[in-house]
């Protein structure tokens, strides 16, 4: 009997195939019926494509199909289903793969599992290069033209874009026009993104979102779900070793309906094979939530670091830190001095924070000086830096110096040799250079698993811990910029692995770790990655930078609760370092940041972004960051649950959970009041609860609550921002 499509099923997951080339049909959850691979577009190849890198440029490989088949029977795949009561397996086996309509020498082998009782399908592919050319950006598994339930419309794509981003209906969005403004600040011309997401179209005709990891991409797995269907497709790949990948998703628009989801994997493969890691497709009930619960799972049970020394205890009971990026700007203009810093610290301490970031130190500037990273002779004196530091210290504050950990200054003449030794080279010789800014400056992106470059990070990290007497150091762009493939010849730690960027911030942080002082340092860098993370006190997330109607930091916290996030909070009145669209959200954003539980990272630039400029902008930066002190001194950093837990809450208010020893906080946020009652689940008879306001952070006994049949309900006080702490009652 003829068999247009092979079929494996667990019960609860039915996978369908093309019986002939191997592509996928069906990816059915049993309990619905419903086949989320709506659209069979022909424009991409299912399941598997890749790029070939050739001295004369790259060209995407695939699978074959019927005509190519038809005419080549050299490229007819070898396809077989093991069907063992609950569990099942598809094995597809390529000869050759497809390039331009002809016969490439690649070989590929296919896995596809489907366990007992497990709603996750597990895919794993194999290589075999036989050609003289690279393997790169290897798409498995691709799925497309994807939606959930009766209409793509209504789904929601929840993605790692840094602490996370949401995209209402990928098919259309991607395919959008994108929105952004222009702002400029000095002579930085910023380009904010407006709206979501969107795509780029490519030479297939696909509108295509690219998350490298490290960089735009901070954990690997994304989750399409349709909120209206209570139900969620998840994509991940187990990357054990961190190594370099990427997230695709893409749309061919509303004419063609549907959205792409695949896995990019960087295996830099010359002749030779290449078994990529286990990737898992699974079907959920539920939204976002179970996905973050399942990436965790995975994800903690791998070998864990907990870096002590760059996470020190102070840092835990800090509100935030006031940033002050006008010591040198760019272009040599001259704000404060070393011998002002004592004088910062006294003025950030009366706004509640103990904790002050200072960049523009070294010589020749923020922005320009890089990577000239000496006590910056405009100054002042080294020894004047050192005293500066020290009377902050002894006032009980926390100073960090700011420390670019990737670019080097192209027009320094004293630099070239370290540009020639260090800098990332791609595969056609020629330099990776990145502009900020000025025009007339550019900058080399400097290899971090270059061994040189990595010691003078770790040795100006340990001078001005050791020798200026910082107790933090910032790194900037660490998480946050793309990680980047490297070919340079002489950099010996990767040679033959130009995809081993993640590995040199390994190196890098393991390396800060034994040269800093006995009593740490508070870790601060750029961007967030789960990898990197964990070892570290904060990463910047920047919100004001995502896409503005996408931001969702929750996704990145729920996933990864333990790992501190902090977030840039501007003043809503002399903003001028940021754009008006943001800035009016100010208040919203400090919200944020506050229900979090993240960490401020507060400007305070002369002229440009200064809170003292306003009293009631003062004054609510005050207060909350008094609130946030006394929760964290009374109560500790708790594990963040977002809404999980809450029952009901009024709907212009954030809510948002955390557990601590003997119960649960919630911290509560609404820049018009909060008002109404929130319920909890709560199976206790009875409750200690307690309540903490702007007003009065000190908590006091909370009377205007109740339980009833494993919940607790409670009103909300009337002010901006409250913390509420339920926990067992003991006699």
């Amino acid at each position: 009997m003829y068999h247009s499509r092979i079929r494996i099923t667990n019960g609860l997951v039915t996978i369908g195939v093309d019986a002939l080339n191997g592509e996928l049909l069906e990816l059915i959850r049993e309990s619905t019926g419903d086949n989320a691979i709506k659209n069979h577009i022909r424009e991409t190849w299912s399941l598997l494509d890749g790029m070939l890198l050739e001295e004369t440029g790259s060209r995407r490989f695939h699978v074959p199909r019927f005509e190519e088949i038809r005419q080549d029977e050299s490229l007819q795949p070898v396809i077989r289903s093991d069907q063992q009561g609950e569990e099942a397996a598809l094995y597809l086996q390529y000869p050759f793969l497809v390039s331009e309509g002809k016969r490439v020498d690649i070989g590929a082998e296919i896995i596809i599992h489907l366990h007992p009782e497990d709603c996750r399908a597990v895919f794993q592919l194999k290589l075999q290069n036989r050609t003289d050319a690279e393997i790169d950006d290897v798409a498995f598994p691709a799925i497309d033209g994807i939606w959930l339930g009766e209409n793509y419309s209504d789904d929601v794509l929840i993605y790692p874009h840094f602490a996370g981003c949401r995209m209402d209906n990928p098919t259309v969005q991607l395919a959008s026009c994108p929105k952004f403004i222009t702002w400029k600040w000095q002579e930085y011309l910023y380009r904010f993104h407006m709206g979501q997401d969107t795509g780029t179209k490519d030479e297939r005709g696909a509108y295509v979102r690219r998350l490298n990891y490290s960089g735009d991409a901070s954990m690997l797995w994304m989750d399409l779900m349709d909120p209206s269907e209570n139900t969620g497709i998840y994509i991940t790949v187990r990357n054990e070793k961190h190594r370099m990948s990427a997230l695709r998703m893409e749309s061919f628009g509303e004419g063609n309906p549907g959205t792409g989801l695949a896995i990019l994997h960087r295996p830099a493969l010359n002749k030779g094979s290449w078994t990529s890691d286990e990737c898992v497709v699974a079907f959920h009930e539920g939204d976002w939530h179970w996905a973050a619960d399942e990436y965790r799972a995975w994800f903690m049970a791998l070998p864990h670091v907990n870096n002590k020394l760059l996470h020190p205890s102070w840092y835990d009971e800090s509100p935030g830190l006031i940033a002050h990026y006008d010591f040198q700007y760019q272009m040599g203009g001259i704000v404060h001095r070393f011998a002002d810093i004592p004088a910062l610290m006294a003025r950030a301490m009366e706004m509640g924070f103990n904790h002050l970031l200072i960049s523009g130190w070294n010589t020749d500037g923020f922005d320009y000086g890089f990577p000239h990273y000496t006590p910056n002779p405009s100054l002042g004196t080294p020894e004047e830096l050192r005293n500066a530091v020290l009377q902050a210290r002894n006032m009980g504050g926390h100073v960090s110096f700011y420390v670019n950990a990737r670019l080097c200054n192209t027009g320094f003449e004293d630099q070239k040799h370290r540009i020639a030794r260090s800098a990332v080279m791609q595969k056609d010789g020629s330099l990776w250079i990145e502009k900020y800014g000025a025009a007339a400056f550019s900058f080399a992106s400097l290899c971090i698993g270059e061994q040189e470059w990595r010691k003078l990070l770790v040795d100006t990290v340990s001078y001005l811990t050791k020798t200026i007497g910082a107790d933090s150091v910032y790194l900037d762009q660490f998480a946050m910029a793309t990680s980047l493939k490297c070919y340079h010849p002489e950099h010996s730690e990767h040679a033959g692995d130009p995809c081993a960027w993640n590995q040199g911030y390994e190196h890098l942080l393991r390396e800060l770790e034994e040269t800093v002082p006995e009593e740490g340092i508070a870790l601060l860098y750029e961007g967030c990655n789960d990898y990197f993370g964990q070892s570290v006190s904060g990463q910047l997330i920047s919100e004001l930078h995502c896409p503005f109607d996408a931001r969702m930091p929750e996704v990145y916290k729920y996933t990864f609760p333990d790992q501190g996030l902090m977030d840039m909070m501007n003043p809503r009145h002399h903003s001028a370092m940021r754009p008006e669209h943001v800035a009016r959200h100010s208040v919203e954003l400090l919200h944020n940041a506050f229900t979090m539980g993240g960490y401020f990272w507060c400007y305070d630039l002369e002229e440009d972004n200064n809170w003292r400029e306003n009293a009631e902008d003062t004054e609510a930066l005050t207060q909350i960051a008094a609130l946030r002190s006394a929760w964290l001194r009374r109560y500790g950093r708790g594990t963040f649950r977002d809404t999980s837990g809450i029952l009901s809450k009024p709907d212009n208010s954030q809510v948002r959970l955390f557990e601590i020893q003997d119960g649960i906080l919630l911290a509560c946020a609404s820049e018009k009041g909060l008002h109404g009652t929130v319920t909890v689940a709560w199976e206790e008879e009875t409750a200690d609860v307690r309540l903490m306001t702007l007003t009065c952070p000190e908590p006091k006994e909370a009377t205007d609550w109740q339980t009833e049949k494993g919940r607790l309900t409670f009103r909300l006080p009337e002010t901006t921002a409250a913390v509420i702490i339920i926990r067992i009652h003991r006699e």
